[in-house]
């Protein structure tokens, strides 16, 4: 304003001595009336040349602030008009939030009307500015993603699960499987993405799906075709205004430990660096369908609940009673008909709740989450077993875990997990059965579900190394799970002793008491592009251990393996 009212001053003065020379010259002024009139002229074209540097500097504030405009409506072009017409208090108030909420990088680009440094390609020359990496439908801006896979593995063992190792079943040395190892190249980790943001009465609003091609493969897959099946892995839409988020979809489980509040996305998951699509032993997860309820108190704190898809599992190594229909009653992990295993009962959706903290400590970021589950199971004694009305048993179990990630000195961080469950071993990556069914008293008795206690542990480390080779990350891990053993006598057979459930006396090799993992594996980004994306090379290597509840006379005591991965990863822009 001070400005303008100068200028102002300055255009009413030249208006008021305009005439002057002309008038000077005809009425022929005397000397000091000249000299009066110079120095008059000399002061108000000194204040021009000072009105001319204050119009081009606000010209220039002017410009600076028609780019972060422009970044603005790039960053969220949902929240500002389409057009160049004034944007409402609420667009102006979203499009400030989302600026604060976008990379460091960009926020300087923004303020400044410039790009961030290009970074250097393979042949070592510079990168133009960054290209737009979206494309838009109406106001919706869709993002594509994913990555180029190739990955070879070998295990010392024919353990024969392709890229996910299922620790459950690693073969004994006894065995001709056990005698074998394996070596397999695929491209089976290859994944698409993509993400749509829009805002949606007052609310940031986005849906996310993600594919890889690890589904179920024809038997003769790999005889000439390599036809690798696409499967869903998260399909889910997300919406959040001020401190509150509602997801609804599928997604990672809330019971997933996270490197990061409570948010879905999997930069923000802790679920290892490795090339095993089934992670690490001991890992708590799962990807289903669920309705979630976030509340953000604070920037450092959030608190969810879940309610996610249940499954009643039982799983193949437990005996069950001759009498008891295991598909009718519980997921013995087969499928029938044309829905696949969904003739299993379940009682009600599995409840999960979260909290987390992200505080930093001397500029060290520290995150703490603790959980907890709430799961059911019930089954029913057939009609034929006892002669008054068909009886059902319903149990609630439940699991408590915890999950650390503390950066204690910069670029290393120490990363801790505990899960101790009552009938939530599914959750450990199906490597646990949820319950066991037995008949306790006489053949003619009602069946009672009795939950199984299973329980898991990691300790670790990731370390992204300093100086000039901070373009690689170290990760390792040692865990384990331990499954509890529960069992009884089949009282239906008259024949002879029979046992039932889990563990028991005489039990097959597959009634896991302990499982155990050691692994080391590295990500090194070979070169990194803007607009090309990246090329990585990943590594890890894995030493898994089982122990049987029961070990025959000479018979092995555990089973093991070694693996080996390596990928070549290329990453979309």
């Amino acid at each position: 304003m001070m400005r303008w009212t100068q200028i102002t001053l300055a255009t009413m003065a030249l208006l008021a001595i305009g005439p002057m020379p002309q008038l000077v010259a005809q009425q022929a002024p005397a000397e000091s009336e000249s000299a009066a009139l110079r120095t008059e002229l000399n002061e108000t074209r000194q204040m021009l040349r000072e009105q001319a540097e204050a119009l081009k500097s606000l010209r220039g504030e002017l410009e600076a602030q028609r780019k972060q405009i422009e970044a603005l409506r790039a960053l969220t072009p949902a929240m500002l008009p389409a057009n160049d017409g004034p944007a409402t208090a609420a667009q102006l108030q979203n499009a400030a939030s989302a600026l604060k909420k976008a990379p460091a990088a960009t926020q300087t680009a923004t303020a400044t009307g410039t790009q961030p440094a290009p970074s250097k390609t393979l042949a070592g020359k510079k990168d133009p500015p960054p290209a737009d990496l979206f494309f838009r439908i109406g106001h919706a801006t869709f993002t594509p993603g994913g990555w180029i896979d190739f990955t070879t593995y070998f295990r010392s063992t024919d353990v024969g699960s392709g890229l996910g190792t299922n620790f459950a079943s690693i073969p004994y040395n006894n065995t001709s499987q056990g005698a074998l190892s394996e070596l397999r190249m695929s491209a089976q980790s290859s994944r698409i993405s993509m993400k749509v943001d829009e805002a949606v009465a007052g609310m940031k609003a986005y849906g996310y799906l993600e594919a890889d091609f690890n589904g179920t493969l024809p038997g003769n897959a790999y005889v000439s075709t390599n036809s690798n099946t696409l499967r869903m892995r998260v399909y889910y839409m997300d919406l959040s205004t001020s401190k509150w988020e509602v997801l609804g979809g599928q997604s990672w489980s809330l019971i997933t430990p996270t490197r990061k509040a409570l948010s879905p996305f999997l930069a923000d998951l802790f679920n290892t660096f490795h090339l095993d699509t089934n992670y690490q032993v001991g890992l708590p997860y799962a990807r289903q369908t669920q309705l979630r309820f976030i509340y953000h108190p604070t920037q450092e704190t959030s608190v969810g609940i879940s309610a996610e898809n249940p499954e009643q599992y039982v799983g193949s190594a437990v005996a069950l009673p001759a009498l008891f229909s295991s598909l009718n009653e519980v997921d013995t992990n087969s499928s029938s008909g044309s829905g696949g295993a969904t003739a299993t009962p379940n009682l009600h959706p599995d409840i999960i709740a979260k909290a987390t903290l992200d505080h930093k400590f001397s500029g060290k970021m520290w995150h703490v989450g603790v959980g907890g589950l709430l799961t059911g199971v019930h089954i029913a004694t057939p009609a034929s077993v006892t002669k008054a009305n068909r009886e059902t048993d319903v149990r609630e179990g439940g699991a408590v875990m915890y999950n650390l990630n503390l950066e204690l000195i910069k670029g290393f961080r120490l990363i801790n997990t505990g899960y101790w469950s009552d009938g939530g071993g599914r959750y450990i990556g199906g490597v646990a059965p949820q319950l066991v069914v037995l008949q306790p008293t006489s053949a003619t008795s009602p069946f009672s579900a009795a939950l199984l206690h299973a329980g898991s542990g990691i300790g670790g480390f990731e370390w992204t190394l300093p100086g000039k080779m901070n373009n690689t990350l170290l990760s390792a891990y040692a865990s384990a799970v331990y499954i509890q053993r529960r069992y009884g006598v089949d009282p239906s057979v008259k024949t002879s002793t029979t046992y039932i459930g889990y563990g028991y006396p005489g039990s097959p090799n597959t009634n896991n008491r302990l499982i155990r993992e050691y692994s080391l594996a590295s990500v090194t980004t070979l070169w990194r592009s803007s607009n090309h994306g990246s090329l990585q090379a990943i590594t890890q290597g894995s030493y898994v251990e089982r122990f049987p509840w029961y070990v025959a006379t000479g018979a092995p005591k555990a089973a093991h393996t070694f693996m080996e991965y390596a990928s070549l990863r290329y990453l979309i822009p």
